[in-house]
């Protein structure tokens, strides 16, 4: 009956999440009702990204390319690239979809169609 009791506790107790992703479901939801939050989302997203960075933890699935995004947005191509390249190499399942993606932004810059 112990090991029955022990299993049922344990199984009970709080797991901590796999992943540390801040404030990030907020963020998406207030800049999806407010697209003028972009802005706020993507200092926030950076600084998440740079506390996890620091702390030597493993930065959410998504995270990078999310950041690359909202720069992309922004006009700025070449620091979307580098978060797409960041999210390639943290999680090589996402590699097919940076790599389409690096090669629009990098066709869209050299002046050809997609």
């Amino acid at each position: 009956m112990l090991p029955l009791t022990l299993l049922l506790v344990g199984g009970c107790a709080q797991r901590q999440p796999l992943y540390a992703w801040g404030d990030y479901e907020g963020l998406l939801y207030r800049s999806y009702k407010q697209p003028e939050k972009a802005v706020e989302m993507r200092l926030k997203l950076e600084e998440h990204i740079t506390a996890q960075e620091e702390a030597k933890g493993k930065v959410a699935p998504g995270l990078y390319a999310e950041l690359g995004t909202l720069y992309f947005q922004s006009g700025k191509s070449d620091t979307a690239v580098s978060y797409y390249r960041k999210e390639q190499q943290a999680w090589p399942e996402s590699s097919a979809l940076m790599t389409a993606m690096i090669g629009a932004i990098e066709r869209r810059a050299a002046g050809s169609k997609p």
